[in-house]
């Protein structure tokens, strides 16, 4: 859904591609839809003068959908979303559907959302790989837990100092060997050893030797890194901090020039040159629209950024439109 989470001396709220107010500011939080629903918060002030956040979920026009009554709570991902309910003392959490109905009894002290039909989560102690069903499908022996993703998880077992993969059926796929470790994307993951991050594939080989100082992960073909300082060997230019892209096959594709750089969303990546930002394209050819204050990555086709007290809304197309502040 093309609505974009907007904070105003109001509150939050929702506006369109145009700028438009497609959701009046109200509330005291706001983020993005998934799955057709947004996770909002009100604040309720309480007996003695504090105040309480409380966690529900409205649709597209701005309805409740699931009234806020939870204590915490999480965006939906597959269908189901991560909360705490009102009334627990132990803030146990537990998951919803888009109904509001509790699908899996809230009795866990860590959970995570659903990817690939596994969910990180912990009664107490160690952390497993819950079903769909609230079944633990990989049993409880993990220290720390990443997510799901290309049929993988990160994960670093109790007693184990370095980080490994395993499977959906929680084998272990790639052994443990890294400082950190990060979920798969467009088949590589982004790995930490010796302080230096690179990338390895699905067999757990480096396609990319930790030579970065900074790194995020592949997104359209593409990932931000940057290396401190001296020469960068995959870039193949004396660096200085700055951040560059490079591709899959392992050759730099984007030169470092920029002070910051995120990955690419609908064929844009969100960069900052000489404390400003903008955003490039694949070819690293700039958009005209540039020197914000601050800016978002695109999602859905939009973007937000900001120039002193004025939003404006970015299209995919380089369109900008000024948000009517204060105004529906």
């Amino acid at each position: 859904m093309s609505l974009l989470p907007v904070r105003v001396s109001t509150g939050y709220g929702y506006v369109d591609r145009e700028g438009r107010w497609a959701i009046t500011p109200r509330f005291s939080l706001a983020f993005p839809f998934y799955d057709g629903l947004a996770l909002v918060s009100l604040a309720r002030r309480r007996f003695g003068g504090r105040t309480r956040e409380s966690y529900g979920f409205i649709d597209g026009g701005g309805n409740p959908a699931i009234k806020p009554r939870f204590r915490e709570a999480f965006s939906f991902s597959q269908g189901l979303a991560t909360v705490i309910p009102p009334g627990l003392r132990r803030g146990r959490w537990g998951y919803i559907d888009r109904e509001g109905k509790v699908i899996i009894r809230p009795r866990f002290t860590v959970t995570g959302s659903f990817f690939e039909d596994r969910a990180r989560a912990a009664v107490s102690g160690p952390v497993g790989f819950l079903d769909r069903t609230g079944r633990f499908a990989i049993s409880p022996r993990f220290a720390e837990a990443g997510d799901f993703s290309d049929g993988l998880a990160p994960v670093r077992s109790e007693g184990e100092k370095c980080w490994g993969y395993i499977d959906r059926e929680g084998k272990e796929a790639i052994g443990p060997g890294f400082a950190w470790a990060e979920s798969f994307s467009e088949g590589l993951a982004r790995v930490n050893r010796e302080g230096k991050w690179g990338f390895i594939d699905r067999t757990g080989r480096f396609i990319f030797p930790p030579v970065f100082d900074f790194a995020s992960d592949f997104s359209q073909g593409l990932a931000p890194v940057a290396v401190d300082k001296g020469f960068d060997r995959v870039l193949r230019a004396k660096t200085s901090g700055k951040w560059g892209y490079i591709d899959s096959r392992g050759q730099g594709a984007i030169d470092s020039l920029f002070d910051r750089a995120f990955p690419f969303r609908d064929g844009w990546a969100r960069v900052m040159l000489a404390g400003r930002w903008g955003y490039i394209d694949r070819e690293g050819r700039p958009m005209e629209e540039a020197g914000f204050d601050d800016a978002t990555d695109f999602r859905q086709g939009l973007a937000l950024a900001w120039r002193g007290k004025q939003i404006f809304v970015i299209d995919t197309d380089g369109r900008i439109r000024e948000v009517a502040v204060g105004k529906k």
